[in-house]
């Protein structure tokens, strides 16, 4: 095949890849501008001369302003353990609230060593299934704890009060950009598409233009 021929049918498939970029490009636009922040004003009247304006962003619903929360589970499906927390201690962040849920029968909570200042008392009454206990930690350190009754059977565990805990609890995993804190935006992602799309072409046409060996494109055999 000649060099025109080459670079006449090769230009047909970038020029359709560059028209599927910019359509993506246009519709990514869009998404995200139908994402944004909505807002609203609100304005009613009451029964008297009272009139009252309210103005609210959508966003996070109800919640009660608390901080995170996590779940230990008593005595999982009748074995001897605290789930998370007897195999890997827990690790959660200053006030977390970590609730206890009793999953069989005879099992407490009893504070073995914590940092000092802290005020965790644990709850040592024996509890049976469907019971909770719930208890928030601020103070940063390693907490210890047993059950009373199934201590010598290994039902142990801790809880580790960090600042920064790792992803998950025991999960690893890779994470998404976004929650890594950096902003991905459409636009630049397909303005970085076609600008590859742009360089490979002016390279092909560069190297079939200029590279060439003295044997190749004269038409002889």
């Amino acid at each position: 095949m000649k060099r025109r021929d080459f670079l006449r049918a090769a230009s047909v498939p970038a020029a359709a890849t560059t028209a599927s970029a910019t359509a993506g490009l246009g519709a990514a636009q869009e998404t995200e501008t139908s994402g944004g922040t909505a807002t609203g004003t609100a304005t009613g009247t009451g029964t008297g001369n009272e009139t009252g304006t309210g103005t609210g962003t959508a966003g996070d619903s109800g919640g009660g302003g608390g901080g995170p929360t996590e779940e230990v589970i008593v005595g999982p499906g009748g074995s001897l353990v605290f789930e998370p927390g007897t195999e890997e201690p827990l690790q959660i962040a200053p006030g977390t609230t970590v609730e206890f849920v009793w999953d069989s029968d005879n099992h407490n909570v009893v504070v073995e060593s914590q940092p000092e200042g802290a005020n965790w008392e644990g709850h040592e009454p024996l509890e049976n299934t469907g019971f909770t206990y719930s208890h928030t930690f601020e103070t940063l350190g390693t907490y210890e704890y047993y059950c009373e009754p199934h201590r010598s059977a290994g039902m142990v565990a801790s809880i580790e009060v960090v600042e920064n805990p790792d992803a998950g609890g025991g999960g690893g995993g890779e994470k998404e950009l976004h929650d890594l804190g950096v902003p991905i935006h459409a636009h630049w992602v397909g303005a970085a598409t076609i600008l590859g799309i742009l360089v490979t072409v002016i390279f092909t046409f560069y190297i079939l233009k200029y590279g060439e060996s003295p044997h190749t494109g004269t038409g002889r055999n």
